[in-house]
């Protein structure tokens, strides 16, 4: 009986979030999941087996609740980073396209200025030139997925090309 509750409880809780079988991450959930029941059935303060029924909402509640933040964390990522990779950082070549029309000199020296400011940009404007290189978007595009006025995004931009006009005015010491 312990064995079907725990499955119903599991079940129910991924159900509950739209989790159902054919998921992609269903098998993934499942098995987090039922690390979660674990934890609540050694955090129950009580007996698991003489109140199964509060035991039971407790531990679709644990549950539940631990499936919200990593679904939170996942959309904070998707919409407020537009970074895929942060090992692309140290990488830069994805900066201009190698396909482009742009002649090899004037790609190298693209190239050469993402690679010194890139250590100088902080998150954000990191994160807005992956929107605009990697992804295309325009400003308003960005300003909806930070869910932040243009202007910010704007601003966030005169500050990358500040930085930038600095830096390929600069010595390069190399």
């Amino acid at each position: 009986m312990a064995d079907k509750q725990r499955l119903l409880v599991v079940y129910g809780a991924l159900k509950y979030r739209g989790i159902y079988r054919h998921h992609q991450d269903f098998d993934d959930l499942a098995q987090q999941a039922m690390g979660w029941y674990a934890e609540a059935y050694r955090d129950f303060p009580g007996s698991p087996e003489k109140d199964q029924s509060s035991f039971a909402h407790y531990a679709f509640q644990r549950i539940d609740w631990h499936l919200k933040d990593r679904f939170k964390r996942q959309i904070v990522r998707d919409k407020y980073q537009c970074c895929l990779d942060d090992g692309l950082a140290a990488n830069c070549d994805w900066l201009v396209e190698s396909g482009s029309d742009t002649a090899p000199i004037e790609r190298a020296t693209a190239q050469q200025l993402w690679r010194r400011l890139w250590p100088y940009l902080t998150p954000k404007e990191n994160s807005y030139l992956r929107c605009v290189i990697e992804r295309g978007l325009n400003n308003k595009e960005i300003a909806e997925q930070w869910h932040t006025s243009p202007q910010a995004v704007s601003y966030v931009r005169q500050r990358v090309i500040k930085k930038a006009r600095a830096i390929s005015s600069a010595p390069n010491i190399a």
